[in-house]
């Protein structure tokens, strides 16, 4: 591990979130909270900030996760997360749209409901998306093990609740998946690499330093992770990640058990139609008159 940059921005104090963009995949987007209100920050490689924004539409003042994903139209969105909430049985992801423009703007936010399925407790510590079926995942934090669940594959406007899908026989405080589809997980003493979100850890990064810091992110071209060191000036911490090995080749292991439907989420685009997601409501309503008007077709044709 070694230091890759330290943010020369004082509103970085404490960043609590870490995600390569995909717009612009030479920055780093993370989040903070200076003088109580939540940010979206592009850092450059070098720990210059490119462009802040205010959050707007955001319930109470912490976010403390933040993950990337393509819609089914190829548009990239960022998902922040008020995890440290799930202690009361659910919490709030946000959804934006990546900036195109690197310039300091305000920002709204779509808000989804989320609801763990046994109730409060569960704080988690890792939000985490696959770039193959565009999933969210979050992962709890806890001493010795973890709990991974699953987002619906479509976010609507009501309750979303989670499923939960395995648990991790070691403690997470952080993860990312990298371009091809593996996981990569932090714990409190090193990184772990899973062929796939239900695979076991095949491979592990020790590291000389320890891993205190909440924020964690890969970059965009899965070679490397970064690391938040605590403190007034918090450091950004480089561990190189080793090429898949028979263990962790990325794997495509079906998720239909996780819900009923694997589609990728779904968020509107700029020509999209209006009304926000589109939930599972609307897509059985859809397929209920598709068969009624089959249903009638072949009356019409026995009665002809």
């Amino acid at each position: 591990m070694k230091p890759a940059f330290r943010p020369s921005d004082p509103r970085l104090a404490a960043p609590a979130g870490l995600v390569a963009g995909i717009v612009h995949p030479n920055i780093w987007w993370t989040i903070a909270s200076p003088g109580g209100r939540p940010m979206l920050f592009a850092v450059d490689p070098k720990g210059r900030t490119r462009a802040a924004y205010s959050l707007t539409g955001v319930a109470g003042a912490r976010v403390d996760a933040i993950t990337i994903v393509k819609n089914g139209a190829g548009e990239s969105g960022l998902f922040l997360g008020d995890l440290s909430r799930g202690r009361t049985g659910a919490f709030y992801l946000y959804r934006v749209a990546e900036p195109k423009t690197l310039s300091d703007a305000p920002l709204a936010v779509k808000p989804f409901k989320v609801r763990y399925p046994n109730g409060g407790g569960n704080e988690a510590s890792a939000l985490l998306a696959d770039p193959a079926e565009s999933r969210l995942y979050v992962i709890t934090r806890n001493k010795k093990a973890a709990a991974v669940f699953a987002l619906p594959g479509v976010l609507g406007p009501g309750w979303n609740a989670l499923t939960r899908l395995r648990t991790l026989p070691f403690p997470v405080r952080g993860g990312q998946f990298t371009p091809d589809g593996r996981v990569v997980l932090k714990t409190t003493e090193d990184v772990r690499i899973l062929g796939g979100i239900q695979e076991m850890a095949g491979q592990v990064v020790r590291t000389a330093t320890g891993l205190a810091g909440d924020a964690f992110g890969v970059t965009s071209t899965g070679r490397r992770a970064l690391v938040v060191s605590p403190g007034v000036r918090p450091t950004f911490q480089s561990v190189a990640l080793p090429a898949p090995n028979e263990a962790t080749k990325p794997t495509t292991a079906a998720t239909e058990e996780v819900s009923e439907r694997t589609t990728p989420v779904a968020y509107p685009s700029e020509s999209g139609l209006p009304g926000g997601p589109l939930g599972t409501g609307a897509l059985a309503g859809l397929v209920l008159l598709g068969a009624f008007g089959v249903v009638f077709y072949l009356r019409g044709r026995r009665s002809g």
